[in-house]
């Protein structure tokens, strides 16, 4: 194993390492690769060689530390190539962490709950607040906090919503509801192919049901007969308590008058 070095056109060093000598990124977020894409990088590899370096820092021990260029590493590797161009950084393990979550980050083939989990990886491993990384990674704390929220939803939620073709931005309004709800609201959106606006739209309404109109109480004539007998007994109480209590009934042609007089008790 061994390792050459060149500068390039910007003249930075580019060195020639064994690949058997540089080890994975432990901050690295990828957790799903399409093997069909990394069968056709490999072919290009083997055709036309690394045409972007790796970027790595060395180790105490004389390895190498990968920051970036996962893919690439795995696809060389499988092209049967020794060794690969790296650019060697000397950087901190805050520093590697950080730049490594960046460059996946800025990937356009990185999934939204893979950019999720790398933050999240960020923060135990490095024992940062969410203001905190969103200041190294350049997103406000608000974006942080919506980037994890989508860890909530389970390894076969995601996978149906990545299946399907939903976006971060459905994603983000699924999480919305309580858990026992996202399933069948996924179901509905991917159902009736709901854009975002719509889902939006779905899930607010899920979110705050229409009121249910009271059904209004109709009066008739028995029910008046109900009232007077109440008013009839209640004036009975009063006088069984020995208060000398009026009770008077005038009727016209629009309405029932009921007058109760009840003395003033001196005490």
């Amino acid at each position: 194993m061994f390792t050459t070095s060149f500068k390039n056109k910007n003249e930075t060093t580019v060195s020639q390492i064994a690949v058997g000598l540089i080890e994975p990124c432990p901050y690295q977020p990828r957790k799903l690769l399409n093997k069909q894409a990394l069968e056709d990088l490999s072919e290009n590899i083997k055709e036309n060689g690394i045409l972007q370096p790796l970027t790595a820092t060395k180790l105490p021990n004389g390895r190498y530390q990968l920051i970036a260029g996962h893919r690439r590493l795995l696809a060389a590797s499988k092209a049967g190539l020794e060794t690969v161009p790296v650019i060697v950084l000397n950087k901190t393990e805050e520093e590697i962490a950080v730049l490594a979550v960046i460059e996946n980050l800025q990937r356009e083939d990185l999934n939204f709950f893979e950019q999720a989990l790398a933050i999240q990886s960020l923060m135990i491993n490095l024992k940062l607040t969410q203001a905190q990384v969103g200041q190294k990674l350049s997103l406000s704390q608000p974006a942080v906090a919506n980037k994890l929220k989508l860890l909530q939803f389970s390894k076969e939620q995601q996978t149906k919503i990545l299946a399907w073709g939903l976006t971060e931005r459905h994603a983000r309004a699924v999480s919305r509801l309580p858990s026992e709800k996202q399933d069948k609201a996924l179901d509905h959106i991917i159902k009736n192919n709901l854009n975002v606006s719509a889902t939006d739209r779905y899930v607010n309404s899920l979110l705050s049901p229409a009121p249910k109109h009271k059904k209004k109480t109709i009066i008739n004539i028995k029910d008046i007969k109900i009232f007077t007998n109440t008013i009839n007994k209640a004036v009975k109480i009063i006088q069984s308590a020995g208060v000398k209590a009026d009770y008077n009934t005038q009727e016209d042609e629009n309405y029932i008058h009921y007058q109760i007089s009840v003395p003033k008790i001196k005490a």
